[in-house]
């Protein structure tokens, strides 16, 4: 198994050690940088001690109680129906992994986030790509993956609002695609790492649908990369168990100041 270079990421890289410091960065993909005293601040500045007092040591793989119900609010859901990962790749790893096997595809953006279409294909995985066009706003054309799946299809993402051209789906849109899926036994994937960030009217989250999965993370709309806090929205009990399963193998347990 052997992954590219990721050329995003260590172009990206390139603004830490820049001579002169960029003054501003228009590359990245999250915003303003939040410190922990900033952090620590929002609650009023009671939250230090028992921070101080966390045990650094293994917790849940699902997720802490404490967090999965926050994430859980976020969302819309029950905190049981959240899987704490580390950040929103993990999600991505885990769900590729998952649908490795032989003859298998996933149906990805183009362009998308270059993770996506790497880990596939390093596990096996064939691509197939919908293409988001400018001439068409970006909008995803239903007509193209209709053509694009078959019975070794094992998932289609979706990602609103897009990273890089922000395009966003409609709930109508959405609720179609999701729909298709399901018609056809196919594992609708939402991903919502920009998500409630809109330049239009706000839509809402994919973790509405019984059978739809959500990922998303803090890193994005929060700004709060660092702390690689993310997760996974699945109602389906017997997909959670394979994802914590997964992630008893991966990574164990999240970041424990947060976690």
């Amino acid at each position: 198994m052997e992954l590219p270079p990721f050329l995003l990421d260590r172009w990206i890289e390139q603004k830490h050690s820049a001579n002169p410091p960029i003054e501003y960065d228009l590359a990245s993909s999250t915003g303003p940088v939040w410190t922990l005293r900033e952090l620590l601040a929002l609650s009023g500045g009671d939250e230090l001690e028992a921070l101080l007092d966390t045990s650094v040591s293994y917790t849940s793989a699902t997720g802490t109680l404490a967090l999965r119900t926050a994430i859980a609010a976020l969302e819309g859901v029950a905190p049981d129906e959240v899987q704490v990962v580390t950040g929103a790749s993990e999600a991505l790893l885990i769900l590729f992994f998952l649908k490795a096997k032989p003859g298998a595809n996933v149906v990805l953006p183009n362009p998308g986030f270059p993770a996506n279409a790497a880990l596939a294909k390093s596990l096996g995985i064939a691509i197939r790509y919908y293409n988001l066009r400018a001439e068409n706003q970006f909008r995803v054309e239903f007509d193209e993956i209709r053509q694009l799946v078959d019975r070794d299809t094992g998932l289609l993402l979706v990602n609103s609002p897009h990273n890089p051209t922000g395009a966003v789906l409609s709930d109508e849109e959405t609720e179609r695609l999701y729909e298709f899926c399901v018609e056809r036994g196919i594992q609708f994937v939402s991903d919502q790492v920009y998500h409630p960030i809109y330049h239009g009217p706000e839509t809402r989250s994919a973790a509405r649908f019984p059978q739809a999965t959500v990922i998303s993370d803090f890193s994005k709309a929060l700004c709060l990369s660092g702390l690689r806090i993310g997760w996974i929205v699945d109602h389906d009990p017997l997909r959670r168990e394979r994802y914590r399963n997964a992630r008893n193998y991966f990574t164990i347990t999240a970041n424990v100041i947060f976690a």
